[in-house]
């Protein structure tokens, strides 16, 4: 499928598919040239329309790349719920893209989980001065620096790099192998940075029996990668030992997109059902820990609905494609034994 190209009769489909006309002469002649001179996919015909002025009034994009407004403490408003469009360019999450030196609004999923997982916590009182915090498969994400510069203290922890060289983690620079690779967006003052993040390595498999009373942990798409659902279940399950009572947890994690039947269940990345995470809630209830309402809803606009085929190239990155199943990030926030303190 990556070696497909577009031709002008794509051109008219997405034209009428993103726009709801037909293309005028100067729009096709320029894209019919740019289908000469570069050969590219279908679907990046796609995103250079989805990225017009007239794309984004018709389906009322936010335009303004401002950095949105920070969020009112306390009030809470997140669900587990699925990365959509509109809720990365909300207020909100544009505050926090902004705060991790990204683009505000950036339509990428990755963007969606670091935005939510902070979101999660900041309104829940989770953010606040002298909070103990750990993060579990941190690669190179920005979180660690975020929550250090909000005065929190933070445990980073990732695999052992043995093993993540050989799952490839490390040749796509998503593993931690030290503490600067953590802060090197230089969210965080350096001294600031080093007296409140610590680093240790850790097998989500078999958390250490040390690892307790944090007041919150979080995870970015993490738990899909232990090997199998159940692998993946049995982390979130064991991860609530790691706080004290009113700890927030907040993990992110593949949703399929496509069925409720079936999926990818065993592998190096798993793709959870609406009824798996259903069923992982219910224990999660009978042990007696509060998880916030679900919320399936997976947008409605033309960037929700595009899927990022393989090698994922692509500008828009919402949902992609896992095996034969179009997939999304899903959020979940869970409370140990009641409500946070």
């Amino acid at each position: 499928m990556s070696g497909l190209k577009a031709t002008p009769e794509d051109v008219r489909h997405a034209y009428r598919l993103l726009l709801g006309r037909e293309p005028d002469p100067d729009g096709f002649r320029h894209y019919c040239a740019i289908l000469t001179q570069d050969q590219p996919a279908p679907g990046v015909i796609a995103e250079y329309l989805m990225e017009s002025t007239e794309f984004r009034e018709r389906h009322h994009v936010l335009t303004k790349a401002d950095a949105g407004r920070r969020p009112e403490p306390g009030v809470v408003t997140l669900s587990c719920q699925a990365c959509t469009q509109a809720q990365i360019e909300s207020p909100t999450f544009r505050y926090w893209a902004a705060s991790l030196r990204e683009k505000p609004g950036g339509l990428h999923r990755k963007l969606w989980e670091w935005c939510y997982i902070t979101q999660a916590l900041y309104e829940r009182g989770m953010l606040e001065k002298g909070r103990r915090g750990l993060g579990f498969a941190v690669g190179t994400e920005p979180l660690s620096a975020l929550f250090a510069k909000m005065q929190c203290s933070i445990l980073a922890s990732d695999i052992g790099e043995e093993v993540a060289r050989d799952a490839g983690w490390v040749d796509t620079n998503q593993h931690a192998a030290s503490l600067e690779q953590l802060n090197q967006r230089g969210l965080c003052p350096p001294a600031e940075f080093a007296e409140r993040v610590r680093f240790r390595e850790v097998d989500m498999r078999d958390i250490p029996a040390d690892l307790r009373g944090f007041d919150f942990l979080w995870s970015s798409c993490a738990l899909e990668h232990l090997g199998s659902l159940q692998h993946g279940v049995d982390y979130v399950l064991g991860a609530m030992d790691c706080l004290r009572d009113g700890g927030v947890a907040v993990h992110t994690t593949e949703l399929n997109c496509d069925s409720d039947e079936h999926t990818i269940e065993t592998g190096g990345s798993v793709v959870y059902r609406k009824r798996d995470l259903l069923q992982l809630a219910e224990r999660l209830r009978a042990l007696g820990h509060r998880v916030e309402p679900f919320n399936f809803d997976l947008g409605d606009s033309a960037a929700d609905a595009y899927v990022d085929e393989p090698p994922y190239r692509g500008r828009t990155h919402l949902k992609l494609r896992l095996g034969p199943y179009a997939s999304t990030s899903f959020g979940l926030i869970v409370t140990k034994h009641g409500a946070p303190v």
